[in-house]
């Protein structure tokens, strides 16, 4: 078993509700720090299907989803609404 899959993963809308609590906007840089904050440094983040993340493999996920706009070194909440959670 490796790293991404020994723990309890934070779901992608956490990350989501992190950025909305930040104004929807954020450098990716303070993202990832206030993420380390919130859940860890070491977090592995996780969609409802089970898939496993790293920090910026999360946000190319969000962002091909709509949840998430990244462009540069910038991150915005996309257009389309978060899951419900859980």
């Amino acid at each position: 078993m490796d790293a991404l899959s020994a723990r309890a993963p934070v779901f992608g809308h956490d990350l989501l509700s992190l950025l909305q609590q930040m104004g929807g906007k954020a450098s990716v840089e303070a993202l990832r720090n206030a993420a380390a904050g919130a859940f860890g440094a070491d977090a592995v983040y996780g969609n409802c299907h089970g898939d496993r993340f790293s920090f910026h493999e999360v946000l190319a996920f969000l962002a091909s989803r709509g949840k998430l706009e990244h462009r540069g070194d910038e991150v915005s909440l996309g257009s389309l609404p978060a899951c419900s959670g859980h």
